[in-house]
C-alpha cells in the first residue's frame, strides 16, 4: 500500500498584535484550492476570538484556548491535531499559535510526538510588528526566540515606521535571524507562494539543535506574568464610557480583542500598544472581549467595564417592554 502523504504544518508565531489573525484571514481568502486546508488556533484566554473572526470561510476552524500549546496544554495540541488528520486528512495546515508562545518549544515536541510521522516538520512563519522593533529590549527572550525560530517573518504594518527605519529595522532582524527570509508587509499580504515554499534544512536545523544553540530559556506565560481573562457580557456599553475605559487602559494591559456591544451596535474592536482599531459589525451580538496583560489585577479591570454599562437604561427598557 502507498504511504500516507506527510501533512505540511505551518506555524504563524508572533507577539501580541502582530497581525497573526490577519494572516489567517488573508490566507483563507485566496482564490487557490484551500479544500485540503484546515486550521487550528490557540487562545491563551478563556474565550476564543480568532476562532469566530476565521468562521465562514469554507475552512475547517479548530480552537484551543485557555493556555498555551507551547508549554500548558501541548497534550491538547496533540490529541487536537491527530483529530484533524484522522477526520480531514488534510494536505496542509495552519497552527495560530498565541502571542506567548515559544515556537521552538512547539517544534521540539512536535517533533518528539508520535504524529511526527504524519507531519512535515513546521515551517514557522513570525509575524513581527514594526512599532514593536524599538522596544524589543522590553519583551524579554520570547520576544527573540520568535524572530530566531522563523524560517519566513513578515515585518509587518511597516506603514508604522518612518521610512529611514525600515532599512535599519530589517537589518537588525538579519543580525538576530541571518537565514531566515524577511518581508516587509502591510495588512500582511504576501505572495501565497511564499507561504508555502517548503524549507530546505540540513542536519543540524532540527528543533533539538536550534533549542540548545539559539533557544533563550523562558519560562511559561504564567511563570512570567502574564495574565489573561474575559469579559462578556449581554448589556451594551454607554457608548463615553466605553471609550474612556479603552484610551486610559494601563500599558501593562498589552492586548484586548473582541467584541463590544455599544448602545444597539456591535463593533470588532483590536487595541494593542496604544492604538485601537474600531470596526462596525453588521450583526448583533453580546459584547465578547479577551484581554492578556503582564501582572494586571483582573478584578480592578472587570469593575472598570461593569461601570460603562448601561445598567439603568437596559432595566428601564426591560420594565417597559
Amino acid at each position: 500500500m502507498e504511504a500516507t502523504p506527510r501533512c505540511d504544518v505551518v506555524l504563524i508565531a508572533g507577539f501580541l498584535g502582530a497581525g497573526k489573525t490577519t494572516l489567517m484571514r488573508t490566507i483563507l481568502k485566496w482564490p487557490g484550492d484551500l479544500s485540503k486546508t484546515a486550521v487550528l488556533v490557540n487562545e491563551f484566554g478563556q474565550i476564543g476570538i480568532d476562532g469566530e473572526l476565521l468562521q465562514g470561510l469554507s475552512t475547517p476552524v479548530y480552537e484551543l484556548t485557555n493556555g498555551c500549546i507551547c508549554c500548558t496544554i501541548q497534550g491538547d495540541l496533540l490529541r487536537t491535531m491527530g483529530e484533524i488528520l484522522d477526520r480531514f486528512h488534510p494536505r496542509r495546515l495552519l497552527i495560530e499559535a498565541t502571542g506567548v508562545a515559544d515556537p521552538f518549544d512547539i517544534l521540539t515536541f512536535l517533533k518528539s510526538s508520535e504524529i511526527e510521522n504524519r507531519i512535515t516538520l513546521p515551517k514557522v512563519v513570525t509575524v513581527l510588528s514594526g512599532d514593536l522593533w524599538e522596544g524589543r529590549e522590553c519583551f524579554g527572550p520570547l520576544f527573540y526566540n520568535q524572530i530566531k525560530a522563523a524560517d519566513l517573518l513578515l515585518l509587518n504594518k511597516v506603514d508604522l515606521l518612518p521610512k529611514e527605519e525600515v532599512p535599519r529595522t530589517l537589518q537588525g532582524i538579519r543580525e538576530v535571524n541571518p537565514s531566515c527570509s524577511v518581508v516587509p508587509t502591510y495588512h500582511c499580504e504576501i505572495d501565497p507562494g511564499m507561504l508555502w515554499e517548503p524549507v530546505i534544512r540540513s542536519s543540524r536545523d532540527t528543533p533539538s539543535h536550534l533549542a540548545h544553540e539559539q533557544h533563550e530559556e523562558h519560562g511559561n506565560a504564567n511563570e512570567l506574568g502574564y495574565t489573561a481573562f474575559a469579559f462578556e457580557n449581554e448589556i451594551p456599553f454607554k457608548k463615553d464610557s466605553f471609550h474612556g475605559f479603552v484610551q486610559s487602559m494601563p500599558v501593562n494591559l498589552y492586548r484586548l480583542k473582541g467584541f463590544a456591544l455599544i448602545g444597539n451596535q456591535r463593533f470588532f474592536i483590536n487595541h494593542v500598544g496604544g492604538r485601537t482599531e474600531w470596526v462596525e459589525l453588521a450583526e448583533t451580538g453580546p459584547t465578547k472581549l479577551a484581554f492578556v496583560g503582564w501582572q494586571v489585577q483582573e478584578s480592578q479591570v472587570l469593575a472598570a467595564l461593569e461601570s460603562c454599562l448601561e445598567r439603568a437604561i437596559h432595566k428601564l427598557g426591560s420594565a417597559k417592554s
